[in-house]
């Protein structure tokens, strides 16, 4: 690996052997360095595989604004992150928006500027995996930086990961979070009962929910009605209505159209959520 251009004491432009362009990262890797040599293998902390113009402008653009020890914070944050989830994780939807998250955080703190993030307060119910991993981050900042960054902030890391689970945007992740609060509130108010949030079906069904959010926000819901949705229909009426309800709020809310055999699957979760076991 040869250096082809240095954007800065920390940051190198290279090629790997398929001609694929890349961005070298690791403190002072490109410090009196010159165009042709050899990468120094010691000295390089991370290799990011670029797919386009757009992503390498992204890039460029966090070397420039961005101090290089929070940049590396961020990268192993990143691979932290990555070695702690079950789920699959979406690393180019992780990376960037983390260090550019984690260093407008540092800058409010260090000015005394605090957010609400109530709104946030059912992402620890909802991802309880992806909420604890955020708060051993929080913790992680705290101790690197030196400051008094409040434990709720794990609300917004959470996110996050999400949007990097379900390979969303990050206002998307906004409105997957409230698809899926509409759906179980939906639930509670039809049923008059409080769901159990530590019950195995409630996990299910919050990961159903994860996914269909994701099908609505990106429009690629099932569409079609089949002896599945008839029998379904007919076998569990009370939970099909239910999911009607769920989706006349949703549609009314969002303006997306959602299908039968969309309702059918929630009809299905509904039903298994409110007679566990069978």
């Amino acid at each position: 690996m040869r250096i082809r251009q240095i954007i800065n004491n920390n940051t190198i432009f290279s090629e790997d052997a398929q001609g694929n362009e890349l961005i070298v990262m690791g403190k002072g890797i490109g410090f009196q360095g010159r165009r042709g040599e050899e990468v120094d293998p010691g000295a390089v902390e991370k290799v990011f595989v670029l797919k386009n113009e757009t992503e390498k402008n992204k890039y460029l653009t966090m070397t420039e604004d961005i101090p290089y020890e929070v940049i590396s914070f961020g990268i192993r944050v990143s691979d932290y992150i990555v070695s702690c989830g079950a789920k699959a994780i979406q690393k180019d939807h992780l990376m960037l928006p983390l260090v550019d998250h984690i260093y407008t955080t540092l800058e409010r703190y260090k000015k005394g500027i605090r957010f609400d993030n109530t709104v946030l307060w059912n992402l620890r119910v909802l991802y309880p995996e992806e909420y604890k991993i955020a708060q051993d981050v929080t913790d992680m900042m705290i101790s690197a930086f030196n400051l008094p960054i409040d434990e709720s902030e794990a609300n917004y890391i959470t996110l996050h990961i999400i949007n990097a689970e379900l390979d969303l945007d990050p206002q998307d992740g906004y409105k997957a979070t409230g698809i899926i609060d509409l759906a179980m509130s939906t639930v509670e108010e039809f049923f008059g009962t409080a769901l159990d949030r530590d019950s195995v079906d409630l996990a299910r069904f919050i990961s159903h929910l994860q996914f269909f959010a994701k099908r609505m926000l990106k429009n690629v819901l099932w569409n079609g009605e089949d002896e599945l949705s008839l029998m379904v229909r007919h076998q569990y009426k009370e939970a099909y209505e239910c999911a009607g309800q769920i989706i006349q709020r949703l549609e009314k809310s969002y303006g997306i159209p959602i299908h039968e055999e969309e309702r059918t699957y929630l009809t299905i979760h509904i039903a298994r959520l409110m007679k566990p076991g069978e």
